[in-house]
């Protein structure tokens, strides 16, 4: 069912290598091609294998997704939100998804620029998260919040989460934002330790259009995309949000069970 397998380490990590080269092996047992390099997954590539965790596999996300390139991930550590194969079953899940045993699933992404004075100074993309947020200092900061052109609210806080239904398990749920299944096409808006505390976790639809206004501030603030990568903001600029235009295509074994990742990663109904 795939040709070509585009194979995605976790960088300067040995055993992510190792597992690469064994995974390598099998794959040209089975007759199947195998391209490590950014440029030959992107034109050949019919399915990408991630070796890593959620980190590595968010960064391919962004990498790729315009490319239509379905991805599985394979979990080094603990079992992950994302990449959700254990290393231990690697090669019996692989043989699986050869054999066109596997579930597939579209996950979203924001599209996110940096605007000022109506130029752009900046786009990036996310999968899980845009978080705008102050620098390393105890000084809140001031922004305003518009949906599809409407003023929202006024904020004072240490930052606003702007979060897909994927990155709705990361930082907006620590900062006490709700759990969105994938299959809800939503945007959801987490303050970060609000001034106010009226200013509760809001829900807009999928194809909504958020923007940030940053007040005055005085150090300036930063905006961050699934934690990895940043970018200094100013007072006066805006931060525009919303859904990019594809989709990156999840694999995951027959039996995948979102529910039972929830409960795994999250210890619903552990004795404490």
């Amino acid at each position: 069912m795939f040709n070509t397998i585009g194979i995605i380490t976790k960088p300067n990590d040995p055993v992510s290598k190792g597992k690469a080269g064994e995974l390598s092996a099998f794959l040209e047992e089975q007759g199947v091609g195998v391209v490590l390099e950014s440029e030959q997954i992107a034109e050949q590539a019919d399915l990408i294998i991630v070796l890593g965790g959620d980190g590595s596999l968010l960064n391919t996300a962004r990498s790729f997704v315009d490319n239509n390139i379905p991805i599985l991930g394979i979990n080094l550590g603990h079992l992950g939100f994302l990449a959700d194969v254990s290393v231990t079953h690697m090669l019996d899940i692989v043989a699986e998804v050869l054999n066109g045993d596997f579930t597939k699933e579209e996950r979203c992404l924001l599209s996110c620029q940096i605007e000022q004075d109506g130029g752009v100074l900046g786009q990036h993309l996310a999968l899980n998260d845009v978080v705008v947020h102050r620098k390393e200092t105890l000084k809140m900061i001031e922004f305003d919040v518009f949906i599809d052109n409407k003023f929202v609210n006024n904020q004072r806080a240490d930052g606003l989460i702007v979060t897909t239904p994927t990155g709705s398990t990361a930082y907006a749920l620590s900062s006490g934002g709700p759990i969105m299944h994938p299959g809800v096409n939503a945007i959801g808006l987490v303050s970060i330790c609000p001034h106010t505390m009226s200013h509760r976790p809001l829900l807009v639809p999928g194809g909504s259009e958020v923007v940030v206004r940053l007040k005055e501030l005085d150090e300036g603030a930063t905006v961050s995309f699934d934690g990895q990568t940043s970018a200094a903001i100013a007072s006066g600029q805006d931060i525009r949000v919303r859904q990019h235009g594809s989709f990156i295509h999840l694999l995951h074994p027959q039996n995948y069970d979102y529910f039972e990742i929830i409960r795994s990663k999250l210890r619903w109904g552990a004795k404490l």
